[in-house]
């Protein structure tokens, strides 16, 4: 995405933010990959990556940041980076949609949205008693994670 990278530099970006920006797509890129593969479509780069880009993923995006302890302050900036990423795409023509719009930035995040919460512990046995596979777990907890977090921002 070097067409990227020279956008955020036409933006007068400090080199030090250029950097963080350039992290934070790399980290994206990485994630988003394995996250389409695990789809079932085979991409190798962000470019290949950008048809499945939408709210819904971003959401995926931001929940498995939280839930992976990553600071407030870093998923910020990674939400950040994906707003001028928005951008960039719709001002090149990439997409005629803006994948970040209502995605807000994170406060720090309740702990029991993502560990212990008794809920999402009866969900889980819930779903082990009636032998769900362990993705179909995984999924169906990040969903309500994510469900939470949009619920506590929200209200």
């Amino acid at each position: 995405m070097n067409e990227f990278l020279s956008y955020l530099a036409a933006l007068n970006i400090s080199p030090k933010s250029l950097k963080n920006y350039k992290s934070d797509l790399n980290h994206f890129t990485g994630w988003i990959i394995l996250k389409v593969r695990s789809y079932g479509a085979y991409v190798e780069s962000l470019s290949e990556a950008i048809p499945f880009l939408n709210k819904n993923l971003i959401w995926n995006y931001k929940t498995y940041l939280l839930e992976n302890s990553i600071p407030a302050k870093t998923v910020n900036r990674r939400l950040s980076t994906l707003r001028h990423l928005a951008k960039h795409l719709l001002a090149s023509q990439a997409l005629d949609f803006d994948f970040m719009e209502g995605v807000e930035n994170t406060a720090q995040v309740k702990k029991y949205l993502f560990s212990a919460h008794p809920l999402i512990n009866g969900f889980k046995s819930h779903l082990e008693a009636g032998n769900a596979s362990s993705n179909t777990i995984k999924n169906y907890l990040s969903d309500v994670r994510q469900f939470l977090t949009w619920l506590e921002a929200n209200h």
